[in-house]
């Protein structure tokens, strides 16, 4: 059966597109930035992926043959301060919610910044040294910004509700075994994927598996 056909305005909230922009560093900026969540022992997702032209799950088999070890891919999302170079907030206050993808490297660096300032109720400062390759220092802030009025955190809880889903949903591409064959051995598959419902990822559990 196919889906009702309805009538409505302007306002629909379900046709939204592709609306995110990826977070990525800027080479000489400091970003000071927060990470929404609204469970500290989720604040992250994540699963093991391959990138051959495109980022897709690991099935375990000839992607591990012929592209190598799969290793995590991990995401969140990000509230962005308008701030200046150095990562100090202008004035009027201001913000974006951005979604961030990153790997097993820059975790490291988030785990040890939170074993000193849990990123639960600390904001960061990413600075890039590399913009190609997203090699990024983070550095604690003495609190959230987000979190210190009760308006503005339900406000951007509100925001990041749709990005988390973009979140999950955009890690990576859950390819067949067959499609993932044709991609590595150079038939080209029509399908892109769609990415597996990945499990949120807990601070303490993922390196231990790395």
């Amino acid at each position: 059966m196919s889906e009702e056909i309805k009538t409505f305005g302007l306002d629909n909230d379900e046709i939204r597109g592709n609306q995110f922009t990826k977070y990525a560093g800027k080479k000489g900026e400091v970003h000071r930035c927060g990470i929404v969540y609204t469970d500290p022992k989720a604040m992250f997702v994540g699963t093991k992926v391959h990138y051959f032209q495109r980022y897709f799950i690991c099935k375990k088999g000839l992607c591990c043959d012929k592209v190598g070890l799969a290793k995590y891919r991990i995401g969140a999302v990000l509230v962005k301060y308008a701030t200046d170079n150095l990562g100090n907030p202008k004035k009027p206050f201001g913000y974006e919610i951005l979604p961030w993808m990153f790997g097993e490297q820059t975790y490291t660096k988030l785990k040890t910044a939170d074993s000193e300032f849990p990123l639960a109720s600390h904001d960061i400062k990413i600075s890039c040294t590399n913009e190609d390759y997203q090699n990024l220092d983070i550095n604690s802030c003495r609190e959230s910004i987000w979190q210190a009025k009760a308006e503005l955190k339900e406000s951007i809880l509100a925001e990041a509700k749709h990005c988390w889903e973009w979140v999950k949903k955009g890690l990576a591409s859950d390819l067949s075994v067959e499609e993932i064959k044709d991609l590595i051995l150079g038939t080209q598959t029509s399908s892109e994927g769609a990415a597996d419902p990945v499990a949120p990822v807990n601070l303490d559990d993922v390196l231990k598996s790395v």
